[in-house]
């Protein structure tokens, strides 16, 4: 006899799920303003003091002007990239 989805999956009705075993994510707000991620990551350095690891280097884009000697193409494409969602 082969496993098929229908015999795998049980279904329990939601009276027997105990709603603290779900977990609810937090809502989104749009109004109120996230943090980049590099205030995030910057954060992160900051708590962990001199157990931050050595290598790793973060570092916020000063001004568009950095990317003023690429072509144009790939200056929409490293803009892109850099842009924070």
């Amino acid at each position: 006899m082969r496993p098929t989805l229908a015999r795998l999956v049980r279904v329990v009705p939601r009276s027997k799920v105990n709603p603290a075993l779900r977990p609810i994510p937090e809502p989104v707000r749009s109004d109120v303003p996230r943090p980049s991620l590099i205030e995030v990551l910057q954060k992160r350095q900051q708590d962990a003091g001199a157990d931050f690891p050595s290598n790793i280097r973060i570092e916020a884009l000063e001004a568009r002007t950095a990317l003023r000697g690429l072509p144009r193409e790939a200056r929409k494409t490293m803009a892109a990239m850099l842009k924070e969602h």
